[in-house]
């Protein structure tokens, strides 16, 4: 679908994303699926996960749901199924055995009759048995099992079944009737003229989200809206009628206007002659229908032919009027043309027949199986008024709006077209129990049928009357990347139809150009009828490029495709991992930071650390100095040079990769920096969450125990055992629509402090402040909040991520008032995204003493002194008064320069500091150790020779990932 733009003063359809799931009121239910793309199976599946991983070898794979434990895809070497692909029943009887073993993996708690068969396909050398879940014979939504074998081994193995379903049935329905009433009430607030159809038997509904998957039996409601347009499928509770879920059947969306360019649109290229095909004509009066090539026979030198719009694949509407029909003469060896140049929607039906026809024939050329869809007849209804720059595929039929002063005619767009078929064509050609429809994933799938069809990545030239594309999925610069660039439909499906689009270069490139595209196009489409998400779209191409069955060798294209999908960050393992170590402080006040390289996952993906740089600034600062990092046997190393006391440092290393991009450690997008403070502090008061929590109030949700490493919480404590932490015990994710409150104990003051310090370890992970919002409160005001982009609903995505311990510490000197401190870390949430969450570790308030008066000549730096090189003289650089002096002529040495953070990389960070409403993160805390990025001692590092320099910060290149 396109997606719709608000236009002032104009009626439009409300934007309905194909697949969409919303809850209705007081329901609670993820509305997207979550997945973990790491190798670190669930605690509560690693059992079963290690019986079938001997099985398939050491180079198992899986693909996790974070929410249900489930594996949705598992691959590796593959097991053997000698006749499976050419024998139906030999594939079934390896599948049941397969499944008897290995149910408690892919359907804890399910019976191996909880299964039934619904999906046998033998297309492009694979064969897919899927069986969809029931529950006491009433289908589970969204339940299924599926198999895949090719070469006569089991080489793909995908779930999306449900675990431990346990339902209230009742015997006693409610009526269809009042199932239809319920419905309706539900909808028609938002589409009056929504009406009900069908009502299925009882089936049983999951209800995933926060904690155990809830089950309820329902029935569901077919709805439907003529205007605004509209479908959905409606859940209601079997026994009340109460309204539980609805998913929308119904794409619609609207966009942009690019350059014409030929058989783009009208206002960019030039117009050309395109042959009619399979049309229905009159000959003299008499049925007939031209061929592919728009060819129609007859038996005289001159007849009369009757020209229209409907064919045996497409069908017109017009919603502005008569049907376009006319009767011109036809001489033998001649041609008739017919143009709608000057009449917008007679143009929009002849374009969209002829557009709806190309889309159809070039699938069908794709297509290793019939797909019985293609060759069925498709309604396509043009030039809706009641909205505009929209168009909209039903899952089978499309629709296309009028246009308007800011946008054209959608019907004479063939890119827009092109992209509603794409829609059709993905719902149309999934495999029972094997693939699903989800909207992000569909609609980055048809962008690509788009850009495919037309050899542009930019889509939908001269849908705004200019010359930019709708979407592009080949920016310049930049790469779509999970997860990154995740968010509404449209915008999430860039980075599957980038990656598709990166896929159908590298293969042309390898090729040549009708092998490569051809190549590139069948993955395409032998993906999308198997995979269930974005993210599914990498084993499932793999298994496509596959010849033996064992995807854990290789596959012809796998390292184009291990390089494709990794550059769009959808490779399961990260492929190049570093960890940044920072160390105690040596003698001559220089502060050891290391980076500890590994080793690369994928031998198809040749990256390596060409070398690393060590970057900080004064917080509160922009100006950036750095370090190039001295190579080590583990990595590269440098050092922080010696700071007075008092000093906060914000630093981060950048590693240069030899593809020509970087990785950013810290690798948080809305906190890039680690921190560390300068000097001693005294501890006030320190907990550690390892004794006596009754000073503690723990509110919603809020746990103190051994983090569970859920939902990208932290796999082990700070130090000790346990953390303070959002939801530990259950799935990891806070709840929507909450306030979570920890609140600790009222902390006495001591008098001679010149200021007071919170420092702590923090692992937070928490959507866009937009949304969510994690704060610390000190003495009821706010001493620190994460980063709000302000960017509005569909674009606020800087979300905070850690993906390892951060020092963080706060001046919260001036909320220090009445001669105590009570802490609180809370977390307010909305309906939306739900992420870890708070967890905390080694907490403490400490003081800082006044600093002595500076003596010069001692030694030591002080406050006021520009130098001090332990004596009285001057002359030797630093003068008797410990200030600096400048020679006339410098003999040598590196020039330091220093440049400020002008590129505004760091716009997805929050301030810290309670005086200004936020806070800082510092290495060097109080309580346990000297704090940083990973903190450890007894390491040694040679730093002879590093030769500190300032610098401009690079620009991000076309894939500058950490």
């Amino acid at each position: 679908m396109i997606l719709a733009l608000s236009l002032a003063g104009e009626a439009q359809a409300r934007p309905v994303e194909p697949g969409t799931w919303q809850a209705a009121p007081g329901v609670g239910m993820r509305t997207q699926r979550m997945v973990d793309l790491g190798g670190t199976p669930p605690r509560v599946a690693a059992p079963a996960w290690r019986r079938l991983a001997a099985e398939l070898g050491a180079n198992a794979q899986a693909i996790w749901d974070a929410d249900t434990h489930v594996p949705t895809r598992v691959w590796g070497s593959g097991l053997a199924a000698s006749g499976a692909v050419e024998s139906t029943l030999v594939a079934q009887r390896n599948a049941q055995n397969f499944l008897a073993a290995h149910l408690d993996l892919l359907a804890p708690g399910a019976r191996l009759d909880d299964f039934e068969l619904v999906g046998d396909d033998l297309s492009a050398g694979i064969r897919s048995l899927g069986y969809v879940q029931r529950y006491h014979g009433r289908r589970v939504v969204g339940g299924q099992l599926s198999l895949r074998f090719k070469h006569d081994r089991l080489a793909l193995i995908a779930s999306e079944a449900l675990p431990h379903v346990r339902a209230v049935l009742t015997d006693n329905p409610v009526a269809d009737d009042l199932a239809r009433a319920r419905a309706l009430e539900w909808l028609r607030a938002e589409f009056p003229a929504a009406v009900a159809g069908s009502v299925s038997a009882p089936v049983i509904l999951p209800l995933v989200g926060a904690g155990p998957v809830r089950y309820v039996e329902a029935r569901a409601v077919e709805v439907s809206s003529a205007r605004p347009l509209g479908g959905w499928t409606v859940y209601v509770d079997a026994g009340t009628g109460a309204p539980l879920a609805r998913v929308s059947t119904v794409v619609s969306a609207s966009g942009t206007v690019l350059y014409d360019v030929p058989e783009r649109s009208p206002s960019y290229g030039d117009r050309v002659l395109r042959p009619a095909p399979f049309l229905d004509v009159t000959i003299d009066d008499v049925p007939a229908t031209t061929d592919v090539a728009g060819v129609v026979g007859f038996d005289a030198a001159n007849v009369q032919i009757g020209l229209g719009v409907r064919g045996d694949f497409v069908r017109i509407i017009n919603q502005a009027g008569e049907l376009a029909s006319q009767v011109v003469a036809l001489d033998e060896g001649s041609e008739v043309q017919w143009s709608g140049a000057d009449d917008p929607h007679l143009d929009a039906q002849l374009t969209a027949y002829i557009a709806a026809n190309a889309a159809k024939e070039y699938v069908r050329a794709i297509a290793s199986e019939p797909l019985a869809w293609l060759d069925g007849q498709m309604n396509v209804t043009v030039s809706d008024g009641s909205g505009a720059c929209n168009a909209m595929s039903n899952g089978d039929d499309l629709f296309f709006y009028d246009g308007s002063e800011n946008c054209e005619n959608t019907a004479r767009i063939p890119d827009v077209v092109y992209h509603e078929t794409g829609h059709s064509v993905h719902n149309q050609a999934l495999i029972p129990g094997v693939g699903l429809f989800e909207g992000a994933l569909s609609e980055g799938i048809s962008d690509y049928l788009s850009a495919t069809m037309t050899g542009d990545p930019r889509m939908a030239r001269g849908f705004f009357l200019d010359s930019q594309p709708l979407r592009d999925l080949d920016p310049d610069g930049y790469e779509w990347h999970w997860p990154e660039d995740r968010g509404e439909a449209h915008d999430e499906g860039r980075i599957i139809g980038g990656t598709l689009w990166d896929l159908r270069v590298a293969l042309v490139d390898e090729m040549g150009e009708a092998e490569g595209v051809a190549w590139a196009d069948k993955i395409w489409y032998e993906a999308i009828r198997r995979a269930s998400d974005i993210p599914t779209m990498y084993p499932e191409a793999l298994l496509v490029d596959d010849d033996d069955g064992d995807l854990s060798n290789g596959t012809p294209h796998s390292c184009l495709i291990d390089q494709v999908f990794h550059l769009h960050g959808l490779v399961g393992a990260a492929i190049l991992g570093g960890k940044v170590r920072t160390l105690a402080a040596a003698g001559d006040g220089t502060v050891p930071v290391a980076l500890d390289i590994q080793a690369a996952q994928s031998s198809c993906i040749d990256l390596a650390p060409t070398g690393a740089t060590l970057e900080w600034r004064l917080r509160g600062t922009q100006t950036i100095e750095s370090a190039a990092m001295t190579a080590t046997p583990e990595g590269f190393a440098a050092a922080l040079p010696p700071q007075l006391d008092g000093t906060v440092i914000e630093y981060r290393v950048v590693a240069d990769i030899s593809d020509g991009t970087e990785a950013n450690f810290p690798a948080n997008p809305a906190y890039r920096w680690y921190q560390r403070y300068y000097g001693p502090v005294v501890p006030i008061w320190c907990e550690g969450f390892e004794g006596d929590l009754s000073a503690w109030t723990l509110g919603t949700e809020w746990e103190v125990g051994a983090p569970q490493a859920k939902s990208g919480d932290p796999a082990a404590a700070f130090a000790g055992d346990k953390v303070a932490g959002i939801d530990l015990g259950g799935d990891g994710r806070y709840s929507p629509q909450r306030v979570m409150n920890l609140t600790g104990p009222v902390v006495e003051l001591p008098s001679g402090f010149a200021t007071i310090r919170l420092q702590y370890q923090r692992w937070l992970n928490v959507e866009d402040a937009y949304f969510d919002k994690a704060e610390i409160m000190v003495n009821g005001e706010l001493g620190w909040r994460n980063f709000n982009s302000m960017m509005g609903d569909n674009n606020s995505k800087t979300h905070h991520r850690d993906s390892e311990w951060s020092f963080h510490d706060i001046d919260i000197t001036p909320v220090a008032f009445g001669g105590t401190i009570q802490l609180g870390f809370r977390l307010s949430s909305d309906g939306g995204l739900e992420l870890g969450g708070w967890n905390i570790d080694d907490v403490c308030i400490v003081g800082v003493e006044e600093p002595p008066p500076a003596i010069c000549g001692d030694g030591v730096i002080g406050t006021g002194e520009g130098c001090d090189d332990g004596n009285s003289e001057d002359g030797d650089g630093c003068s008797a008064e410990c200030t600096v002096e400048t020679p006339e002529e410098p003999t040598g040495g590196a020039q330091s320069t220093s440049s400020s953070d002008s590129e505004g990389d760091d716009s997805g960070e929050a301030e810290d500091s309670a005086t200004s409403g936020n806070a800082t993160d510092t290495a060097g805390c109080g309580c346990r150790g000297a704090g940083g990025a990973g903190g450890s001692s007894a390491w040694m590092l040679a730093l002879a020779g590093l030769g500190w320099r300032r610098r401009t910060r690079r620009r991000a290149t076309s894939a500058a990932r950490a």
